[in-house]
């Protein structure tokens, strides 16, 4: 999300997870990673389309406490980590782009997506062309982001990975 909002792109990212396949979808991130967004200065606006989460149950305490420990550093990773805990204890689809807590989240049984998978979802299922998810990977990747394709690349990376 950082980079979509980043590239002024968070309105087609939204309209992506929300819509995939023509079957709406709940779309969620914890407070945490909202606080992250407002920490760098970016806005918040544009982001109508999640519903935002504490992680303050017990459970979800429980699970935060374990992801820290997994994912977290001591000054990195909090958003990921309060994501991964929520969709364990909600049997959630987690999306982190961050490749480290992804892996780790996989290895321990979550459903874990990166975004460049939901982009080329919605491309699968025609939602959104190759070519406008192409400069959406593109906005995004000017913006910092780090992701396995180079710019101009996602298509053919995400055939590579059977994404498309």
């Amino acid at each position: 999300m950082l980079h979509a909002i980043r590239a002024e792109k968070i309105d087609l990212l939204g309209l992506i997870a929300q819509h995939c396949g023509r079957t709406p979808r709940r779309n969620v991130t914890t407070q945490a990673v909202v606080s992250e967004i407002s920490h760098y200065g970016l806005p918040l606006a544009g982001l109508d389309w999640l519903e935002v989460v504490h992680v303050d149950d017990l459970a979800e305490i429980e699970a935060l406490v374990a992801w820290m420990a997994r994912v977290a550093g001591a000054k990195s990773n909090h958003g990921e980590a309060t994501v991964l805990a929520w969709a364990e204890v909600h049997r959630a689809v987690a999306v982190v782009d961050d490749a480290d807590a992804r892996r780790i989240g996989l290895r321990e049984g979550l459903d874990v997506r990166g975004s460049l998978r939901v982009v080329a979802d919605a491309v699968r299922v025609g939602d959104i062309t190759a070519h406008a998810a192409t400069a959406l990977v593109d906005a995004m990747i000017a913006t910092g982001a780090r992701y396995p394709c180079p710019r101009g690349g996602f298509v053919t990376w995400a055939r590579q990975h059977r994404l498309l």
